[in-house]
């Protein structure tokens, strides 16, 4: 009888309740932020999950205090909200960081005041979480030096069981004037600056004629793209795919999906391909190349330029596919699920 009531305040003691401070959003952070919460759901966690731009403020500020702690969902919007609500509660703040903020700034053409200010908003945060070490790398290479009271981590993302999701409608086509069966490539993330599509239709003018690109999303690049690819489009060699709720039928239509970010943090898009088993072709960006070097190097292309990309391309189709499906179920099995929820809540039981 004693034991089991020792046994019951230890858990107390150790299962915390967090306050999720979410950004609604569609994409990688969005889908990492649902499985966190599921994950700790399922290991008896109390999360909850506000919307910080939604939220009227003194609901926020009472949540806080009847939390242990606040998980700001995202390293800017929820970690500035995550930061006052700290003041005024005094509860820990955890910052998730999901890519490398140097490059992110830059790319965002951050002042100097902004940098300035970002620097003493992180000074609030106890713990940060990066999904990679190249992110952490640049977090600290931003802040400089830890306060000897923050720590920092990396938790590499995680591959939970993805819904089959919405059937897509890919226009094959006859696959070039040769009659060849079609190769049937597929982008699947938003069109913008920071993921230079435009290396896409590049890339696709380098390959064969039977090879086409389906490409599923949106944003602010599409009309643009559009216009740069009218040609392959007249072709039947491009197809604009629209917007489609996360699952499997996003990725599984295709041989092979490319990306062609300037920078990224641990990718969803790459993991979720090949946990479907669709090789995932990439530039050799910093994040990339922790994520396959081990296992799968010919994944990424040997240069910047599209044409390096379109090689990397043909090199995995001259591959035997048994090798690259035991490749990349070795990259998605680091990627476990039990891994991150244990990683997870080792910090949040030291704050």
């Amino acid at each position: 009888m004693v034991r089991d009531e020792h046994r019951r305040f230890k858990v107390s003691q150790t299962m915390r309740h967090v306050l999720m401070l979410e950004e609604p959003g569609w994409g990688g952070v969005a889908t990492m932020c649902l499985t966190l919460q599921q994950a700790l759901g399922e290991a008896n966690w109390q999360i909850t999950a506000l919307p910080w731009r939604q939220t009227h403020w003194p609901t926020l500020v009472q949540a806080a205090k009847q939390h242990d702690v606040i998980l700001a969902s995202h390293n800017f919007g929820p970690t500035y909200c995550g930061a006052a609500l700290k003041a005024l509660s005094g509860t820990p703040l955890v910052s998730w960081v999901h890519g490398p903020l140097q490059d992110v700034l830059k790319e965002a053409r951050a002042s100097v005041m902004k940098k300035t200010w970002l620097r003493l908003i992180y000074r609030q945060v106890d713990h940060f979480v990066s999904v990679s070490r190249t992110t952490e790398n640049s977090l600290l290479g931003f802040v400089k030096q830890l306060h000897r009271t923050q720590r920092s981590h990396v938790v590499p993302n995680a591959m939970a069981p993805m819904p089959a999701g919405q059937p897509i409608h890919v226009h094959a086509g006859h696959g070039g004037e040769s009659g060849i069966p079609p190769l049937l490539l597929g982008y699947v993330g938003r069109l913008s600056a920071e993921k230079r599509p435009g290396l896409l239709l590049d890339t696709l003018r380098f390959l064969p004629d039977e090879a086409q690109l389906g490409i599923v999303g949106d944003g602010p690049l599409h009309r643009h793209l559009a216009h740069q690819g009218m040609d392959l489009l007249m072709q039947g060699r491009l197809h604009f795919l629209g917007k489609h709720p996360s699952g499997a039928s996003l990725y599984t239509p295709w041989e092979m999906t490319l990306l062609t970010s300037r920078f990224e943090g641990c990718p969803m898009t790459a993991l979720e391909s090949l946990a479907c088993g669709v090789p995932c072709v990439t530039l050799p960006i910093p994040a990339l190349r922790e994520l396959f070097d081990r296992d799968a190097p010919y994944l990424l292309a040997r240069g910047d330029a599209p044409v390096a990309l379109a090689e990397a391309v043909m090199t995995v189709l001259s591959l035997p596919p048994e090798q690259v499906k035991t490749d990349m179920a070795r990259i998605v099995a680091r990627h476990n699920l039990p891994a991150f929820t244990q990683a997870w809540q080792e910090v949040l039981r030291a704050c």
